[in-house]
This record gives C-alpha cells, sequence and structure tokens, in this order.
C-alpha cells in the first residue's frame, strides 16, 4: 500500500513541476558545492527570489515613480509655441477718405508667431485623484505578481516533502537491511550446527539483494526531486544536502493571503475613481500669458511686424462631461458588486479547502495514534520470529512476511508522520501565514 501511495504521489508532483519549471531555470555550473543542509522556508525565500517573475516588482515600481513624477507635472506652467503664416483673399479696409491723410491698407500675407504660458490654478484636486490612480494601479501590478510568486509555495511543499518521504523510507529500508545482514550472521552459524538449511540463507540473501535494489531506486528518485528542487531555488542542492524536517505547525490560522490585499486594492481605485467625479464640477481656471511677432499685431490697421503681449485669467467649465456623471457611478456601482462577488467566492474556496486539508490533519493524527501501536507489536513479533527462526521452529519466508510486515508498520508511522507535516503546512501556506 505505502509503495503505491508513494510512487503515486512522486509520479504526480514529478510531472507537475517539470510542466510547469524550465529546463533552464537552475544551477549551471555541476561542479559547485552542494549545500550541506536546507530549511524549508529557506526554500521558500529562494524560489521566490530565483523566479523570473520576481523582477517585474522592481520594474513595476519604477515605472509607477515615472508615471507619479510626470502627473505632478500637471501643476507646474503649460507653455506652447504657435506660429502660422498666411495669405487671405481679403483684408480689412476703411472706405472713408479723409483730406491729407493717407489710411494704411494691411498686407493679404500676414505672420505671426506667439508663446502662451498657462498657469492652472483650479486643477489640483484632479492631479490629485491622477496619481491616487497611478499609485493604486502600481500597487495592484505589483500585488498581482506577489500572488503569482506566492504559488511557488505550494510547488515547494510538494518537492520539500516528497524528499522527506524518501529520507523516511531509505531509513526504514536501511534499517530493513541491517535486521537481515543480523540474521543472516547468525543463520550463517546455524547451518553450520546443522539446525538450519543453506535454502533458508539463500532466500534471505535474495531478500537483501530486493532491499538494496529497492534503496538505489528510491536514491534515484531522490536525485531526481532534489534537481527540481535545486532548478526552482537556483542553489546548489545534491543527495549529500540534507532536509531539515520542519517542526510541527500550528492548525489554526487567520486569513491573511496575497488576494485579499488586491481586492481592498481594488476597491480603493474605485474610491478615488467616484471622488474624482465630483471634480468634474469645478472649473478649470488659470492665469495666462501670451507674447508674440507678426504681422499685423494687436493693432490689425499696421502693416508693420511688431511684439505684443496680452495677459490675464482665463475660464473653461465643459458642462457636458455632467451628463455622463450618473452612469459613471452607475457603473462603479456594479464594479464594486463584481469585486465583492469575486472575494466572496475566493473566501468560500478558501474555507472548503481549509476544510480538507483540517480534515487531513486529523485522519492523520489519528492513523499515527494506531501506527504506533502497530509498530510496538510488530517489533515484539519480529524478535518473537527471528529466535523461532534460528530454533527452526518457523521457515524463512514465514520470517521474512514476519520482516516485511515490520518494516511496513514503520513506514506506514514515518509515512503518516511526514503527510501530516505537509498538510499542516499546506494549510498555514492555503491561509496565507
Amino acid at each position: 500500500m505505502y509503495s503505491l501511495l508513494f510512487n503515486h504521489r512522486a509520479y504526480l508532483v514529478f510531472l507537475l513541476v517539470n510542466l510547469s519549471i524550465s529546463k533552464t531555470t537552475g544551477q549551471d555550473n555541476d561542479n559547485a558545492v552542494p549545500l550541506t543542509t536546507i530549511t524549508l522556508a529557506q526554500c521558500y525565500d529562494w524560489s521566490k527570489n530565483n523566479y523570473p517573475l520576481v523582477a517585474q516588482l522592481d520594474l513595476l515600481a519604477k515605472s509607477t515613480q515615472y508615471s507619479l513624477s510626470n502627473a505632478s507635472k500637471g501643476t507646474l506652467p503649460q507653455i506652447n509655441i504657435n506660429g502660422q503664416a498666411t495669405y487671405q483673399s481679403e483684408v480689412t479696409e476703411l472706405a472713408i477718405d479723409i483730406p491729407n491723410t493717407e489710411i494704411p491698407t494691411v498686407d493679404k500675407d500676414q505672420y505671426n508667431i506667439y508663446a502662451e504660458v498657462y498657469q492652472p490654478l483650479t486643477n489640483f484636486a484632479n492631479i490629485r485623484s491622477q496619481k491616487n490612480q497611478i499609485d493604486l494601479n502600481g500597487k495592484m501590478e505589483m500585488q498581482q505578481v506577489e500572488i503569482d510568486l506566492y504559488q511557488l509555495q505550494d510547488r515547494v511543499n510538494q518537492i520539500y516533502f516528497s524528499i522527506l518521504l524518501m529520507d523516511a523510507r531509505n531509513g526504514q529500508l536501511s534499517l530493513m537491511e541491517q535486521d537481515i545482514d543480523s540474521t543472516l550472521a547468525r543463520l550463517e552459524a546455524a547451518v553450520t550446527n546443522g539446525t538450519s538449511t543453506l535454502m533458508d540463507q539463500k532466500l534471505l540473501e535474495v531478500e537483501k539483494i530486493k532491499i538494496e535494489q529497492q534503496i538505489q531506486e528510491n536514491g534515484s528518485n531522490r536525485a531526481a526531486f532534489l534537481r527540481m528542487l535545486s532548478q526552482l531555488t537556483g542553489q546548489t542542492i545534491g543527495k549529500t544536502t540534507t532536509l531539515i524536517q520542519p517542526v510541527n505547525a500550528s492548525e489554526t490560522w487567520t486569513l491573511n493571503r496575497p488576494e485579499l490585499r488586491l481586492f481592498d486594492l481594488r476597491e480603493q481605485l474605485l474610491n478615488v475613481q467616484d471622488a474624482q467625479l465630483n471634480n468634474r464640477y469645478i472649473p478649470d481656471v488659470g492665469l495666462f500669458f501670451q507674447g508674440g511677432y507678426g504681422r499685423p499685431a494687436l493693432n490689425f490697421l499696421s502693416n508693420e511686424f511688431s511684439t505684443y503681449y496680452i495677459t490675464g485669467l482665463k475660464l473653461n467649465w465643459n458642462l457636458s462631461s455632467l451628463y455622463k456623471t450618473k452612469n459613471d457611478r452607475q457603473n462603479l456601482a456594479i464594479q464594486r458588486q463584481l469585486i465583492n462577488t469575486e472575494k466572496e467566492t475566493f473566501l468560500l474556496n478558501n474555507e472548503i479547502t481549509q476544510s480538507q486539508q483540517s480534515a487531513e490533519i486529523v485522519k492523520f493524527n489519528d492513523l499515527i495514534a494506531g501506527d504506533e501501536k502497530a509498530v510496538a507489536l510488530r517489533e515484539e513479533i519480529k524478535t518473537i520470529a527471528e529466535v523461532q527462526l534460528l530454533n527452526g521452529l518457523i521457515t524463512t519466508i514465514d520470517y521474512i512476511k514476519i520482516l516485511n510486515d515490520a518494516s511496513r508498520a514503520k513506514q506506514d508511522l514515518e509515512l503518516h508522520e511526514t503527510m501530516l507535516l505537509q498538510a499542516q503546512y499546506n494549510l498555514k501556506t492555503t491561509t496565507g501565514n
């Protein structure tokens, strides 16, 4: 049962990781010295820092700062330079005759170039809202990256605990091999004394070969998973690296998932957009100064090139935008409902997952209690069977079955202990702690 369960889990994790981790990710130096020991917490940090997506956090932060800087410049004076050269079919003329006075006529070709400086006075609320939106959009994009990076924890859990399961299995196989070696040493003496047969000895030797093959196969599987962990973390992890078994985790956590932060940011953005709708009621008022050079200038009767300037106060109030305000508020209300629906769906799914994982924790605790009793009884039976084998009271086949049963009981115990740890840390990851 253990072998089938273990191989099935290992195969699933192997497929999951190989499909999602690029072969190019990981260490390139095969001669690097492997780490001596590693912990689960270290693997969390390493995998996050090694994942290519983490580079987006710094890029998004810089992009947000540039956008905020540009928005702040909206309070500075706006400078425009304009110019034109025209030819018109008709110009203004005074159709009167004044004795001894020549009334000048403006040429039909006219030229004008001017610069205008505009200092807005009432756009500070718009600028503030714009900066708030830019800041929240940047935070939302960064939070989405954090959510994607957080998914790595589940992948690390599967690989890390699979390796711990292999370590536990390897330890039990080694103990079983030692039991056979010890029994073989005494059985050889029994064969010499004639109290046991050579066939009994050969059967045990065959069983030892099987165990050695299982140890070798388990080692190959472990090496494959270590390579996956090395690729995921970007660290040099080899067969000599020891994985520290995590301590028992709490089975009660407060929900602290990064998705909740994203929901909050989305709601804050809607609040900012709602407040910005009120800015439509504020007219655009500002000071302006216009200075230029042309023919004609401000005196349209002068046919000479000259400089000029105009300064004053300008008002612009676009009331047509108010037509859409009511509908825009309704759209924002719908967006709030959508966010609330998504949040409730996420919380429900998370609660279901927590219930499943909590049930697994209870199940493994119960199994461990039974396993401990079974291991104690199997050890007693094995000790009795060893004496009976040496005295010819049972066959070697009977002894091998009893030995396998004792080993399987220990394997079940260590399997359930490791799976209990994994269930605890899966719950820890599910709740965001």
